[in-house]
């Protein structure tokens, strides 16, 4: 399928259930018109359908069709694959680590997002810490290369415009 990153987001959001457009708008931090925009493809693709509600026909939801939910078990498949082929090309140690790492990662993910702590304020000022050595200059050209033309370029000649009024 042809998608854009935000509209594979959408197709997340709308796997689990169907969102009502305003909640898939806030979810995916884009505005009302984007939102219509976005769901207007999605729906000629055929992979979403808007499902208005009994009560108010002015609340629609969004919910995935059967071929919006084929396409994203093919691409959950797909991304198992290609994490299950990377893992198995590493040693058991670094295997075991990465899955770790990885659980701690969508822990972070899936957890209710709290408000991040403010660094506390020092009196005196703490010297930076380097984590990498500064890489040093390099030219883009090499500069041992005989220039064609070795004569030096003139100065421009400085012009000094007065005006009165």
């Amino acid at each position: 399928m042809d998608l854009t990153l935000t509209q594979a987001q959408a197709l997340t959001l709308l796997r689990s259930s169907g969102l009502p457009t305003s909640r898939l708008a806030e979810a995916l931090g884009i505005s009302a018109p984007a939102v219509t925009q976005l769901t207007d493809r999605l729906v000629r693709k055929h992979l979403i359908e808007r499902c208005s509600t009994e009560g108010d026909r002015r609340w629609v939801n969004i919910e995935l069709t059967e071929k919006g939910r084929l396409v994203m078990d093919g691409f959950r498949r797909r991304r198992n694959e290609v994490f299950g082929d990377a893992l198995s090309r590493l040693n058991a140690s670094d295997r075991t680590e990465v899955i770790e790492v990885l659980g701690k990662l969508t822990a972070v993910i899936e957890a209710p997002e709290q408000p991040r702590p403010q660094p506390a304020r020092h009196t005196r000022r703490q010297p930076i810490e380097r984590r990498t050595p500064p890489e040093p200059v390099q030219a883009s050209k090499p500069v041992d290369q005989p220039k064609v033309d070795q004569t030096p370029a003139a100065r421009p000649v400085k012009r000094m415009k007065i005006e009165w009024d």
